[in-house]
């Protein structure tokens, strides 16, 4: 009986510890990253939100280059700011942090937690059309951004070329992310019907 007790204890203990380390998951985006997202209230704006960090991370990792048109809106927002910087009299008064178009702020994390990342986003957007998808809202756009953009990068991240476990382990991850990402948003678009209406 005592022995039964203990075999049950450890259970009880083992099952608590897995539990709590599940709970400290690892966040792969920054606080300045979740207040973007947490700005973007609903899907039509979160989705692309979600899609940016994820392609951030790509570009930070030498996968993928920016386009014509966010090269030209960053050096706009610079302009801007530097344009704001001679106006004020106390730079420290108006000190913002980097933009987040600059992705200079990615250098603090590894290559592995930069695939973790574009993993972590492709889960948030899957919940969250998941979710709009069971409270009756349109979430077609979404699912046809989300479809083109796992096809775009699928081949970007069977490119990269890790150098060490973590790396390797990561990209794997996120090849698989993206291939089960692609397969069940193939199987969604086929379950939703298209919207009549015109995108903006």
């Amino acid at each position: 009986m005592h022995r039964l007790a203990k075999v049950s204890l450890l259970l009880i203990v083992a099952a608590s510890v897995a539990v709590s380390l599940f709970a400290a998951k690892k966040e792969y985006f920054t606080e300045d990253e979740i207040d973007l997202i947490r700005d973007a209230q609903d899907l039509t704006a979160r989705v692309p939100a979600y899609l940016k960090l994820a392609e951030r991370r790509l570009i930070f990792l030498g996968l993928m280059e920016k386009s014509a048109q966010q090269i030209e809106k960053e050096k706009k927002e610079k302009e801007k700011r530097a344009k704001e910087d001679k106006k004020s009299v106390d730079p420290r008064a108006t000190a913002k942090k980097a933009p987040l178009d600059d992705t200079s702020y990615l250098d603090d994390f590894t290559p592995a937690e930069l695939l973790r990342g574009y993993i972590q986003a492709l889960e948030e957007i899957t919940t969250n059309i998941d979710d709009a998808y069971s409270r009756k809202l349109d979430v077609r756009d979404s699912l046809e951004d989300l479809a083109k953009f796992v096809g775009d990068t699928l081949p970007m991240l069977e490119k990269f070329k890790p150098k060490n476990d973590a790396e390797r382990l990561a990209l794997q991850d996120a090849v698989d992310k993206a291939k089960q990402t692609a397969a069940d948003t193939k199987e969604a678009l086929s379950v939703v019907p298209k919207t009549e209406k015109k995108r903006k």
